[in-house]
C-alpha cells in the first residue's frame, strides 16, 4: 500500500502534498525493486492528454491481454488489471447491495469512468466531462463536477422536478 514516485513534476509534487498523501521517493530511478511486489497500478502524468493517448498504440503489444489502459483527471494515464475498473466495482456493490445493475446510475467525467457509465442503468456525464464520456451518456447534467451533480441528478431523476 505505498505511492511510489518517480520524476514528479512541480505541479504534481503540490498536488501529492495538498492531498496528504504519504509517497515514497526512491532514490534510485528505477522500477527493479518492485519486481517481486504486487502492484495495483500505474499513473503516468502529463497534462498532454493528446500525447497520453498517442503512447498507448505503441505500449499495445506490451498492455494488450496484461492490463487495461485508461484516463483520468486531464493528466494521468492509468495501468490497471484487467478486470480491475469502476464498471466491476459498481456490479460488484449492487450485487452486495441486491439492486439491479439497471436501477444504478452512475456519473463520470472522465475515459477511467466509461466501463461503470458503460454497466449502469442510467449513465450521467458531468457538464465538464470529456467529449467521449458526454457522447457515450444518456444525460449531461448543467452542473460540472465540482458542484451540484448529485443535486441535479436526485431532482430529476429521483423526485422527477426538473
Amino acid at each position: 500500500d505505498n505511492l511510489y514516485v518517480f520524476n514528479l513534476s512541480e505541479s504534481e509534487r503540490q498536488r501529492i502534498k495538498n492531498q496528504k498523501l504519504e509517497a515514497v521517493y526512491p532514490e534510485v530511478n528505477s522500477v527493479d525493486f518492485l519486481k517481486d511486489t504486487p502492484i495495483s497500478k500505474i499513473l503516468y502524468q502529463n497534462v498532454d492528454v493528446p500525447y497520453l493517448m498517442s503512447l498507448e498504440e505503441g505500449l499495445k503489444p506490451i498492455t494488450d491481454g496484461h492490463c487495461a489502459v485508461s484516463y483520468s483527471s486531464n493528466r494521468y494515464m492509468e495501468f490497471n488489471a484487467l478486470g480491475v475498473d469502476k464498471g466491476q466495482g459498481l456490479i460488484d456493490l449492487a450485487n452486495k447491495l441486491g439492486i439491479a445493475i439497471e436501477e444504478t446510475i452512475a456519473v463520470g467525467d472522465n475515459y477511467n469512468d466509461m466501463a461503470m457509465l458503460k454497466v449502469a442503468g442510467l449513465s450521467v456525464a458531468a457538464n465538464n466531462a470529456v467529449d467521449d464520456v458526454k457522447a457515450a451518456c444518456d444525460y449531461t447534467t448543467n452542473a460540472n463536477n465540482n458542484e451540484g451533480v448529485v443535486a441535479e441528478l436526485i431532482e430529476k431523476f429521483i423526485f422527477n422536478e426538473i
